[in-house]
């Protein structure tokens, strides 16, 4: 008897999908839903920015290896697509943005917001009802790197000019890498490459520092290594003179990475210099592979103008945060169980009987938010950039402005003086710091003020990633706003 109840449970664990979710309060709610069943896999950790989150090897075999994957979508994390392209017939994608039952928010322009009416938000949980804005059919396809929108080739004519300071070489990046084949390709752009050949070094490092000085040596020996179309390129103590094929739109070589480690590439020019259609580096399943460092820090953005996209909002088109609203959040819980249900029917009743729990903790949570609230509900507060729409909306609260244009770019001058003379001249009483941007932006405008300052987080730095979290996450956003009055 315990043989084959060994034997049943054993089957049903079997059944259950491989799933990756990409940031943690997402991750939360699908295990809210998974439970006693299976555990997703957690993408982009809760310290890191969605926006700019390069992925590890390990990660990218996770995404492959999943039979479904839950997202908030590109306006989050562009440079994801990629990945989610490449996935095999049988996976399942779900963009949780473009759920029924939602309702996306615009961006607010400007340093300052109007103040929401209140008496619109009364019921909180009507939030939910509303019909979603239509995305544009005509999104980009391309992910962070924005291909196409290259300088012309009479921009790195001088590349002597482009140097990281002091060096031989352009640009430095340095891969975790794991055992493998990886291809390096450089396309023509706008008809022609941006350079007829190119002397790269490849070196296993710990830092792209530690390597410097050989790789100068290396760069500067007129001993290289000339390699063509398809050759291949493997560490080694010479540079490598790379021929680019004029006959071809695209030349490509191989690099062979014999075991785990990390490897720096030092090369002549801007290897973004060479992006047409394509990312640069990919592995061998045709995966984006991006560094985990490079010099110089801002070389990619230098040379794609319209990197940012969006007037600097990060890289989407509506406001990407909405798993801040508890009322959206039970909306998604019904959308992951099923989902969930249609790869694994055998475990339907428990998805969905997990989904109708954890809907009830969530109207629990609100009400102990509210709660929580009360006191400051008329309370003037800047936030560091428009990220908690969502969150004031359910919870009928309003911010009055913010510090960063969002959470891709830095604000000007122009704009911190604004936001500082509105916290003297209206007494408002808080300002919001979050833990992965800079806090001396809001110690500037808080600075000769009666303003108070309090960190707040939309995704869960320091927190266990599980069910736990979600609840947690939002509960101290309201508490460490509350205190900071």
């Amino acid at each position: 008897m315990a043989s084959a109840l060994a034997l049943t449970v054993g089957i049903a664990s079997a059944d259950v999908p491989k799933v990756a979710v990409d940031i943690a309060p997402v991750h939360s709610l699908v295990s809210k839903v998974m439970n006693g069943l299976g555990k997703p896999n957690l993408i982009i950790p809760s310290e890191a920015s969605p926006h700019e989150y390069q992925l590890k090897p390990s990660d990218a075999k996770a995404i492959q290896e999943s039979k479904l994957i839950f997202w908030i979508g590109e306006d989050l994390t562009p440079w994801l697509t990629k990945s989610l392209s490449t996935l095999p017939k049988d996976a399942a994608i779900t963009t949780l943005l473009d759920a029924d039952g939602i309702e996306l928010l615009d961006f607010r322009e400007g340093a300052l917001f109007e103040a929401h009416d209140h008496s619109d938000h009364s019921d909180h949980d009507d939030h939910d009802d509303h019909d979603k804005h239509k995305k544009k059919d005509d999104h980009d396809d391309h992910d962070d790197h924005d291909h196409g929108k290259h300088k012309k080739k009479d921009d790195h004519d001088d590349h002597a000019s482009h140097k990281v300071e002091g060096h031989a070489f352009e640009w430095a990046g340095m891969f975790e890498l794991s055992a493998g084949s990886y291809k390096w390709s450089f396309a023509k752009v706008n008809g022609e490459y941006a350079d007829p050949a190119m002397k790269m070094v490849i070196l296993e490092s710990k830092s792209i520092e530690s390597s410097e000085e050989t790789a100068e040596k290396l760069l500067e020996s007129n001993n290289s290594q000339n390699k063509s179309h398809d050759d291949l390129l493997v560490v080694s103590d010479k540079a490598y003179t790379l021929n680019f094929d004029g006959g071809r739109d695209v030349t490509t070589f191989i690099v062979e990475i014999e075991k785990d480690g990390n490897y720096t590439f030092f090369t002549e020019h801007m290897p973004f210099e060479f992006e047409a259609d394509e990312h640069f580096f990919k592995d061998i399943a045709g995966i984006d592979v991006e560094p985990v460092s490079q010099e110089p820090e801002s070389g990619h953005h230098d040379h794609h103008e319209d990197h940012a996209g969006h007037e600097g909002h990060g890289h989407g088109e509506h406001d990407p945060h909405a798993w801040l609203s508890p009322g959206v959040a039970k909306v998604w819980l019904n959308v992951i169980a099923a989902k969930l249900s249609e790869k694994d029917p055998s475990n339907a009743s428990t998805y969905f009987s997990n989904a109708s729990s954890a809907a009830k903790d969530l109207d629990a949570l609100s009400d102990e938010i509210n709660n929580i609230l009360d006191p400051i509900r008329d309370e003037k507060f800047v936030v560091f950039h428009d990220a908690y729409q969502y969150f004031e909306k359910h919870f009928n609260i309003s911010a009055s402005g913010a510090i960063s244009l969002g959470d891709a770019s830095d604000p000007s001058p122009a704009r911190v003086k604004e936001i500082k003379d509105r916290v003297e001249n209206e007494d408002i009483h808080c300002v919001l710091a979050e833990p992965q941007y800079k806090v001396g932006l809001v110690k500037a405008v808080i600075e000769g003020t009666h303003a108070n300052m309090a960190v707040i987080d939309p995704l869960g730095v320091g927190l266990e990633a599980g069910p736990a979290l979600y609840d947690k996450l939002i509960r101290n956003l309201a508490t460490n706003l509350s205190k900071c009055f």
